[in-house]
């Protein structure tokens, strides 16, 4: 088996273990919602390695963990994003999503459309909390904000997933799914980066 697979695995893992650590140091609902996704990658990562090699189906780990990760990263943003219009903007489209994606597992339909259009939701929910830290003081402080380098992860992972999955037939026939892992990687770098050199934060 490949080792970059294993090697993806096990820095998300340590990343979920990393921010077990840091739990006294962070205390707002984002940072406990992103404990949640964290650690549910970490147990899905790890049960689809698994699962990879006894040859059995991951099929159904992965819908679901689709369905549960798209909602947690909404409600996380529910929680820092300020501005009542954009809280809308976050609303709808998650509300969307999870009504498309009931959809679609009846009908038997792919579910890599549902990354698709989990990926774009959350590059917007990304956009909008940079948008309105751009507008606020905490910009003096952005480097030492959990949140703003938890949301450049995501930006680096999500937004260019979007093209990847779009064309993931021709990339599938090109080999060129370890571009997915290294994007995984630069994520969970910069979200270790945001746990070790970030500020403690209000609750909120």
């Amino acid at each position: 088996m490949n080792s970059l697979p294993l090697i993806v695995t096990t820095l998300q893992v340590l990343t979920a273990i990393l921010g077990l650590f840091f739990i006294k140091k962070f205390k707002s609902s984002f940072y406990f919602i992103l404990i949640g996704v964290l650690c549910l990658t970490a147990v899905v990562e790890s049960l689809g390695l698994y699962y990879f090699k006894i040859e059995k189906s991951s099929y159904l780990l992965y819908v679901s963990y689709t369905f549960l990760i798209f909602n947690l990263i909404a409600l996380a943003y529910q929680k820092i994003i300020k501005v009542e219009k954009h809280k809308y903007l976050l609303f709808i489209p998650i509300l969307l999503f999870d009504i498309t994606f009931i959809i679609i597992y009846f009908m038997g339909i792919s579910y890599y459309n549902m990354i698709i259009f989990g990926a774009v939701i959350t590059s917007l929910y990304v956009f909008l909390y940079l948008k309105q830290l751009l507008l606020s003081y905490e910009i003096i402080s952005y480097k030492r904000l959990l949140p703003f380098w938890v949301s450049v992860g995501f930006l680096v992972f999500y937004l260019p997933s979007i093209p990847f999955f779009v064309l993931r037939d021709y990339m599938k026939n090109r080999g060129l799914f370890f571009v997915l892992s290294i994007l995984i990687i630069l994520m969970n770098t910069f979200i270790i980066y945001g746990l070790l050199c970030s500020n403690k934060e209000k609750k909120y």
